[in-house]
């Protein structure tokens, strides 16, 4: 077991890092920035994943879908009163970003580049 140091937030600046799995879309409904955490629950298609990393890659999220090879798919982000908007395999998506809603993935066209 991994002894873990919280850290509250103080005149430094320093964030407080919460122990536990937060849910993006709760974070999105009341309009918050989520915190730092041990985890980032995101829906892909629809379906929950739980991300321990604030900010994965296009290609780990759809390797963490099960969407393999990644190459094969085409991620986009919701993001809360925007267009949905591509993200490339190796484009870090910030999970703290406000407004990150969930993830949608598509298979690739045959013709798509």
């Amino acid at each position: 077991m991994t002894e873990r140091t919280d850290l509250k937030e103080d005149d430094s600046g320093v964030e407080e890092v919460l122990d536990d799995i937060v849910d993006l879309e709760e974070y999105v409904k009341l309009g918050k920035r989520p915190p730092l955490a041990k985890g980032y629950r995101i829906r892909v298609n629809g379906e929950p994943f739980v991300v321990h990393d604030p900010k994965p890659t296009g290609r780990a999220i759809l390797t963490l879908a099960g969407l393999i090879p990644a190459e094969n798919y085409t991620l986009r982000v919701k993001l809360a009163g925007e267009k949905p908007r591509k993200v490339g395999l190796d484009e870090k998506v910030d999970l703290r970003h406000p407004g990150v809603e969930k993830f949608k993935a598509l298979p690739r066209d045959q013709t798509e580049g």
